[in-house]
This record gives structure tokens, C-alpha cells and sequence, in this order.
């Protein structure tokens, strides 16, 4: 850098300094957020109303299988031929049979390059929470939660199991906290997913999927796990 121009810096800075001896900057204290609504049996009324000016359907399960039967049903409305989802997290879910017979007759395309996995109709993966003041799904990826599931197929599927439910975003520091990994690290990729991904930049014209999905598909499981 040269004279002139650390010269012209320094007075620049003695300049601020002089002002604000003068007369402090006073910043006010941002305005206190107003208590999180509580978790009422009308949940996924809310859920599903927040979601809906996105264009986003919820569908209530409340038995395994009735998720199963919305899950072959999302797959025949969109007419998917593939599909790439979570491992264990969904497993775990016991749904009939499994979670993939709810899928008989599509391919399912293993985790790997994004080139093989361009090719999948559908993704699904399992929110860790729902925040109903918004409708911001939240996706932890980790080991058998890749990220392409609910990021690279056109048709996103994500279950939502009714103890994710949340009143608003400032839980997801405690949600954080709580999936750390065995070193103690924070996950390294954690979603918030509020619709189909969406954008308006040219002409204020909005195009769905050009960063993401384009359609965002939404199943409540609404029993015991």
C-alpha cells in the first residue's frame, strides 16, 4: 500500500474517531421476541396451513401404513420411475414390508455421483424438526443421510414425524446441539427447506427448481415411534 494512500486512510479513520468521541453511536437493543407459542393438539392444522401458500401439500399419517399408501401414491402422481432416499433414519420407520415396498417397481439409485443421482425422480429424507410459525423444514445431513436426497431430485419427500414439530427457528440452536457428531463437531450440512426451491432473480419472474427441488412433497407421521 502505498504513502498517499495509508496517509488518506489514517485521516479518514481519525476522522470517525473524532466524530464518535463527540458523540457516541448509540444502537438500540433489538426489540424482545415474543414467547414461542406452545405445541397444541391443532399442530399439524397449522403445519399444513402455513404450507400451503407455498404450494405445498401435507399429508397426514397415522399409522405406518396409511405413510406408506402416501408414499406409492406421491410416486404414481409423479410419475417417478427412480428415486434415492435416506438409510437408517427411514428404516427405522418400520413401515410394511419396509420402506422400499412402498415403492415396488422403481429403481432406487444408491448414494454416490451427482451424475447417477441426476437421474432420480424422487428424494427422501426425514426432517429433525418442522417449525410451524414458518413451515422451514429442517434436514440434518450425516452418514446414511446423504444430501442429494432432499436437494438434487426434482420432487422432494420429507416425513415429519410429529415429535419434530416446533413452534419457530429459535429452536434449531438446541437442534443443533443435539446432533452433534461423536467428535463433538457440528453437522456439516444442515438444510432449511421452506418450499420448492424457488427464485424471481430475472425480471421478477418466479421459476421453481433451478437450485433445488421444484416440488416439495410433505407426510406427517402422526404416531408413536
Amino acid at each position: 500500500m502505498s504513502a498517499p494512500v495509508i496517509r488518506s486512510r489514517n485521516a479518514i479513520l481519525a476522522t470517525l474517531r473524532q466524530g464518535l468521541a463527540a458523540e457516541p453511536l448509540l444502537v438500540p437493543e433489538a426489540p424482545a421476541r415474543p414467547p414461542s407459542a406452545p405445541i397444541g393438539p391443532d399442530a399439524w392444522d397449522k403445519l399444513a396451513e402455513v404450507l400451503a401458500p407455498l404450494e405445498v401439500r401435507l399429508r397426514l399419517a397415522r399409522t405406518p401404513a396409511e405413510a406408506a399408501l402416501h408414499i406409492a401414491e406421491i410416486a404414481r402422481e409423479r410419475n417417478a420411475a427412480t428415486y434415492t432416499r435416506w438409510d437408517e433414519a427411514l428404516d427405522a420407520l418400520n413401515l410394511p414390508g419396509g420402506f422400499d415396498s412402498a415403492l415396488a417397481g422403481l429403481e432406487r439409485l444408491a448414494p454416490g455421483p451427482c451424475t447417477g443421482l441426476a437421474h432420480a425422480d424422487l428424494g427422501f429424507a426425514l426432517a429433525h424438526a418442522a417449525f410451524l410459525e414458518s413451515g422451514s423444514l429442517a434436514v440434518v445431513a450425516a452418514p446414511g443421510r446423504h444430501r442429494a436426497a432432499s436437494l438434487l431430485p426434482p420432487t422432494s419427500v420429507v416425513l415429519v414425524p410429529r415429535k419434530t414439530l416446533a413452534p419457530d427457528v429459535s429452536y434449531l440452536p438446541a437442534l443443533l446441539g443435539a446432533h452433534r457428531l461423536p467428535g463433538g463437531e457440528l453437522p456439516a450440512c444442515v438444510n432449511l427447506i421452506t418450499g420448492p426451491s424457488s427464485t424471481a432473480d430475472i425480471e421478477l419472474v418466479l421459476v421453481r427448481g433451478v437450485h433445488g427441488p421444484g416440488a416439495l412433497e410433505v407426510i406427517g407421521l402422526d404416531w408413536d415411534e
